[in-house]
């Protein structure tokens, strides 16, 4: 028995679980894809929340840099807003045809006997239009997204102007900082705070010690590593603090990480083997 539970342990892969962002990661960055959602966001703020335009490009880094994502970071300075209508406005307009199908990461992916689930910032609609449209819908044992992680927002209206007297003004903590003044936490949870991406490994059950993650952001990636996973970034070949490989396309995955093909291959022929082991048994 003793030895029995040596050989199990032995067998055992290292790895149960590749973790993989969605945009940037699954697809390249020049796509256009990002430029486009930066430009529907600004003009989400123009035209449904009513901010001064001029104030949109540093407000839009600023919350971007504190709270994960602009939508996050709205939300915590006291914007409230329908998450539905945000969503459909910023991703329902992207340029989804400049998405072309991948059979090269297809295959890469279908030939790993590994659970793989997506973990992104956005909502299911454009997970679900982007894996189509990469060719990769099948390629995943799940999605966690926005609405994995966070409930409807109370706001039944697309927006509510009169939730919005109260507003926290970010420009003037950073540019005339007060004694005391803190910035405001959002309810939105989202990557690269810790806590939501904890929370997304329990809900998926996912071990952390055991999983690959993959993104192409270095604050994620950093956020990631601090929580147990071990780490690819993505779209860049230079390795950061926090990442245990680099790199520069998600196609570069089997050279970077050929472990992964080894241990499918051995489970392969491990479990050939365990067959036939039993059906010596029985028939002797």
């Amino acid at each position: 028995m003793e030895f029995e539970g040596r050989y199990r342990q032995a067998q055992r892969p290292k790895y149960e679980c590749l973790l993989f962002d969605l945009d940037d990661t699954l697809y390249p960055y020049n796509s256009g894809i990002a430029s486009q959602c930066r430009k529907n966001i600004e003009d989400y703020m123009v035209e449904k929340l009513g901010i001064e335009e001029s104030k949109i490009p540093d407000m839009c880094n600023l919350l971007y840099k504190y709270y994960g994502t602009t939508m996050a970071g709205l939300r915590a300075i006291g914007y409230n807003f329908n998450y539905d209508d945000y969503h459909s406005f910023v991703h329902g307009r992207l340029p989804y045809d400049k998405l072309k199908p991948d059979p090269v990461l297809r295959h890469l992916l279908l030939n790993l006997p590994i659970r793989k689930v997506i973990f992104t910032n956005a909502d299911k609609i454009h997970a679900a239009k982007v894996l189509n449209k990469l060719g990769l819908e099948d390629c995943f044992e799940g999605i966690i997204c926005f609405e994995t992680l966070n409930a409807q927002s109370n706001s039944s209206s697309p927006c509510d102007p009169t939730a919005a007297t109260n507003i926290f003004n970010i420009l003037e903590h950073f540019s005339q900082p007060a004694a005391g003044s803190e910035l405001p936490k959002t309810p939105i949870q989202c990557k690269p705070s810790m806590d939501a991406m904890e929370h997304a490994l329990r809900i998926a059950n996912i071990s952390p010690q055991r999983s690959i993650f993959f993104d192409d952001s270095v604050r994620n990636i950093q956020s990631g590593k601090s929580i147990g996973l071990h780490t690819v970034l993505v779209g860049n070949s230079h390795r950061v603090k926090g990442a245990d490989h680099a790199l520069e396309s998600i196609h570069n995955i089997k050279e970077a990480l050929p472990e992964l093909w080894e241990e499918a291959e051995k489970s392969e022929d491990v479990r050939y083997k365990g067959k036939v082991a039993i059906e010596t048994s029985v028939t002797a």
